[in-house]
């Protein structure tokens, strides 16, 4: 059971917080978003990926290599080996 204590600064916690929820009254705001302005799109033509900048692809392909060696080696080894260290 609770004490006394703890009982009384839930309260007190909950007592500061009423005059902000009381502050909102009744306003009733219509969020469904059928007013907002839609944005315009064009055609830029076919759509672009990394893969298609051809000065970055060797970047790409180290991080994917990295990130595979990070997965399937490095993290199990922290993994399993790190918390049964002994300091």
């Amino acid at each position: 059971m609770p004490s006394r204590t703890a009982l009384i600064l839930a309260a007190a916690a909950l007592l500061s917080v009423l005059p902000v929820v009381v502050a909102h009254g009744d306003e009733h705001m219509d969020m469904s978003g059928h007013d907002s302005p839609h944005p315009q799109t064009k055609d830029d033509g076919p759509l672009r990926s990394y893969w298609s900048l051809s000065e970055h692809v060797v970047l790409m392909y180290w991080h994917i290599g990295l990130e595979i060696l990070a997965w399937v080696v490095i993290l199990p080894v922290g993994k399993f080996c790190v918390p049964f260290a002994t300091t």
